[in-house]
């Protein structure tokens, strides 16, 4: 294969010859250090291939052997390339791709990662960006090592990171950091108490003395779990006490809403610029543009997919919708299903690890707002731990 390269490359030629001693030529082309090839022997003579230059300097030694050449067949860059001498636009053109070619083999034209579990891709991608890898970047410019400091530094996730460059793709292989188990290291004694009054539900306790039972009602701060145990021997053995005490537990939501409320909506005037971008250049598309006092802002990245891998060449629009102020008086309904989503937030971020078993709303009208009322039963885990001294006598 290698041959056939370097053969191309130089230029060679097919060749018959015929005379009275074609075996006397071949042994002259030998002892001239010619290669020679595929050579056969015909009624006439012999055939064989040679390179370009070779068969110029073969002539004298052809004429000794009393043996005539002729070319059969012409090979190799140098015909190509005599063929199209006058057609400089095309030598250009070529000159031209195979610079074009090296430029852009000196971008990063995709990033691609592999390894991440727990960490979010586009979280990496972002933070690599902003430590100067990203798709589009100039390849020679990267310090890898510093992009692999800085990103292990700004992701503390992440226990092993590797920064592969090949062509127009870089190759990030992650490794996460295995997470710690949770070891109690608490040596002080401690007990158990109750974070609020409820009714028990439920208990799963992993060290310590249990002191209430399934159903039995307790007040806020009441004894739960005891620290302190008995041994078979009749001794009492201090510990860290550590359990989960499940209870219903009663609460109350109170808040008011107003009757006449102002909030910011989207209008229908909207602005759309496109522009086409190729690495870090873009150029606009289109050259309308109209501006608002407030808006919000979207962009959107429509780039070319080559091989299953987005190309940092493509188009991004770019939308700006008016936002304006809306006064609204709210009916009871309305009230209402705003007091409702108030509710499903306050369950879901102050009380997300409760379980909710009952709930009972009440809505007032007032003069100029409407007061809500929710009575909730919640079950919940009541546990809450103080430590304890012991004096010796």
């Amino acid at each position: 294969m290698l041959n056939s390269i370097f053969r191309f490359i130089k230029g060679n030629v097919d060749f018959e010859g015929s005379g009275k001693f074609p075996e006397r030529f071949l042994n002259l082309t030998v002892r001239s250090g010619i290669n020679l090839w595929n050579a056969s022997p015909t009624a006439g003579g012999l055939r064989g291939s040679m390179a370009a230059g070779d068969y110029r300097k073969i002539r004298l030694t052809a004429r000794k052997a009393g043996v005539r050449l002729k070319i059969t067949k012409k090979r190799g860059l140098p015909f190509v390339a005599a063929k199209y001498r006058y057609r400089k636009g095309l030598l250009f053109g070529a000159a031209a791709g195979v610079a074009l070619i090296i430029f852009l083999s000196s971008f990063v034209w995709t990033v691609e990662i592999n390894g991440c579990e727990n960490v979010s891709e586009t979280r990496l991608l972002s933070t690599l960006a902003e430590n100067g890898l990203y798709s589009g970047c100039f390849r020679n410019s990267l310090d890898t090592a510093k992009i692999k400091r800085r990103t292990l530094l700004e992701v503390p996730e992440l226990g092993w990171l590797s920064v592969n460059l090949s062509s127009g793709k870089a190759s990030v292989e992650v490794r996460e950091k295995a997470k710690k188990p949770a070891v109690n290291t608490h040596q002080t004694p401690r007990n158990i108490i109750s974070s609020a009054d409820g009714v028990i539900t439920g208990c799963n306790v992993r060290n310590g003395t249990l002191t209430v039972t399934r159903g039995s009602g307790v007040v806020k701060g009441a004894m739960l779990v005891s620290g302190v145990l008995a041994t078979e021997q009749n001794t009492i053995r201090y510990v860290c006490a550590d359990a989960d005490i499940y209870a219903d537990v009663n609460s109350v939501k109170e808040f008011t809403i107003p009757e006449a409320i102002k909030y910011n909506s989207l209008k229908e005037n909207i602005a759309e610029r496109k522009r086409f971008f190729m690495f870090n250049f873009s150029l606009p598309c289109s050259m309308a543009y109209q501006s608002f006092t407030n808006s919000a802002f979207t962009e959107k990245s429509e780039n070319f997919i080559l091989n299953s891998c987005a190309m940092p060449i493509g188009f991004k629009t770019e939308t700006a919708v008016e936002i304006g102020e809306t006064a609204v008086k709210l009916s009871a309904s309305q009230a209402e299903k705003a007091a409702e989503n108030r509710l499903a937030l306050f369950e879901a971020f102050e009380k997300n690890e409760s379980k909710t078993v009952s709930r009972d709303i009440k809505i007032k009208k007032d003069k100029n707002s409407y007061t809500c009322r929710a009575a909730y039963i919640f079950n919940e885990n009541i546990a809450n731990t103080v430590d304890f001294t012991v004096e010796e006598e």
